[in-house]
């Protein structure tokens, strides 16, 4: 949850949106892209940062190129009093890639990668003594993560 004193403002929504299109900006390319110096455009962004707005910078890897084929969402039904260890195990897994808490039917949504069918299988019966689980496999991703739209104005 971001810790803003002040709204964005245009100079912010500006950095952020060309941020999103490119995180390896130099700070000198970055400030001629939205008109600072590139002293102010650090400082800006180091503010984002401190802020919470701007959360972090990483590189976006191909699951499937690096032994990750099967993607699947795993609805997870865990009865409150599970909740607790179900999120210790959650963090040790890698192959969760998200984790959300939701309202419905539903504890938590998890989106994961896996190495094989046998290998999601695996992980999905880690939760078996807390609940119950219902899983959908990705047969194919019509569109992928993308930045959040930016009002300019």
């Amino acid at each position: 949850m971001p810790m803003t004193d002040r709204p964005l403002d245009r100079l912010d929504k500006r950095l952020l949106a060309e941020l999103q299109v490119d995180a390896r900006l130099s700070f000198a390319e970055l400030g001629r892209r939205v008109g600072l110096s590139t002293p102010a455009a650090a400082e800006r962004v180091r503010k984002l940062e401190d802020r919470g707005v701007l959360r972090g910078y990483r590189a976006e890897l191909d699951s499937h190129s690096i032994g990750y084929p099967v993607t699947a969402f795993i609805r997870l039904y865990v009865p409150t009093e599970h909740y607790a260890k179900v999120l210790s195990i959650i963090e040790g897994m890698p192959e969760v890639r998200e984790a959300h808490h939701v309202t419905g039917d539903a504890s938590f949504v998890l989106k994961v990668v896996a190495a094989s069918l046998a290998a999601l299988e695996t992980l999905i019966s880690s939760f078996d003594s807390y609940g119950g689980t219902e899983t959908s496999v990705v047969l194919s991703t019509r569109l992928a993560t993308r930045g959040l739209p930016i009002n300019l104005y």
